[in-house]
């Protein structure tokens, strides 16, 4: 099954904001490092996209979703913002949608959603529909019982910590875009509304 976009970030803005002048945000960072992460597992450039211009005033443009359907993968950058932002809720939405009439939301074990916590937020303010994933948590808690994030600004040791975990995300994405690149293209009607695989109908005549 082909698809013309890889991997869609979806994360609120302000968590793209700097708290040093000398730094990239750290989302800019996550999408660096993952796209280069990736291309080196692959052995080609994949295709990540995220939306770097919509603001909290803006009018959501719907060209973004109409993508949705091209799209292989999502990767939701769960934080305090991200679950109160209309437009990272509507992007989770319509890709759920989008995947069920494409291929289905799963994969035999594998979720075509990943879950990136990068400030800590209880479980039980998670969206609804990413419970069920574990998900990869970018922070861990200090001596004082103090989540803190995964980011060079924390130090050595947080900046480490943030590639290893960038790494196995990158190791999960590559797998979950083999196995969707080996299935065979499957037509709408094809999927029940779970989406999950059913058996297409006999040939008529």
């Amino acid at each position: 099954m082909q698809f013309e976009l890889d991997l869609f970030i979806s994360y609120a803005h302000i968590d793209n904001e700097v708290l040093a002048a000398d730094q990239d945000g750290w989302i800019s960072t996550f999408h660096r490092g993952l796209e280069i992460r990736l291309a080196q597992l692959r052995g080609e450039k994949p295709n990540i996209w995220r939306d770097q211009k919509l603001q909290g005033n803006d009018i959501f443009n719907d060209t973004i979703l109409d993508q949705f359907s091209n799209l292989a993968l999502l990767v939701s950058i769960l934080s305090p913002r991200y679950v109160k932002s209309e437009w990272c809720l509507r992007e989770l939405q319509h890709f759920l949608q989008a995947a069920k009439d494409k291929g289905g939301v799963s994969i035999g074990d594998k979720a075509r959603i990943f879950k990136v916590i990068k400030t800590y937020l209880p479980r039980e303010n998670h969206p609804k529909e990413l419970n069920g994933l574990l998900g990869y948590e970018f922070f861990d808690f200090d001596e004082a019982g103090r989540p803190q994030e995964f980011s060079r600004i924390y130090g050595s040791e947080a900046e480490r910590k943030f590639w290893n975990k960038l790494n196995d995300l990158a190791y999960e994405i590559h797998q979950t875009l083999d196995l969707l690149s080996s299935l065979p293209e499957v037509e709408t009607e094809t999927l029940d509304r779970q989406g999950n695989h059913i058996a297409a109908p006999p040939p008529q005549g």
